[in-house]
């Protein structure tokens, strides 16, 4: 027999210790700590944008439908306000959703321009407080 064969060889390792199993589950605990203030932060950000973009999508359609009218249109007789709902400037609540709300003012500015102001808004937000976006537009009977 030759010296290479009487000896033998270690044995390789066939899995990790208990030691490098806690230090791994720890750094991985650790690494969670940290990201996870960023991932809540994302999620608040994305239900405030996907509120506003509602919000500013319900303002517009209603301001598309203001527009449409003639000049003339009782409709777009001066009055309503934007802090309290009155009937005929406001739609409270709006497509069944009593937590948004819809209120408009039409201010005559001289015989030719109306000044429309239109607030969309919300009573409970989705994160944080209760939210608002106003419009504004003018109409002319200029043709």
């Amino acid at each position: 027999m030759g010296q290479s064969e009487g000896r033998k060889r270690p044995a390789s390792p066939q899995g990790f210790t208990l030691v490098e199993v806690l230090v791994s589950t720890f750094l991985v605990g650790v690494i969670s700590l940290a990201v996870a203030p960023l991932m809540l932060m994302a999620v608040q950000t994305s239900a405030v944008a996907q509120e506003a973009t509602e919000l500013t999508a319900i303002g517009s359609q209603q301001m598309e439908v203001m527009r449409a009218l003639p000049f003339a249109s009782a409709q777009l007789a001066a009055g309503g306000s934007t802090v309290a709902s009155s009937a005929g400037y406001s739609l409270d609540p709006y497509l069944g959703d009593a937590d948004r709300y819809v209120r408009w003012q039409i201010v005559d500015e001289n015989v030719e321009r109306k000044r429309i102001t239109l607030v969309v808004g919300v009573r409970q937000a989705v994160w944080g407080p209760p939210r608002e976006i106003q419009m504004e537009t003018f109409r002319t009977d200029i043709q």
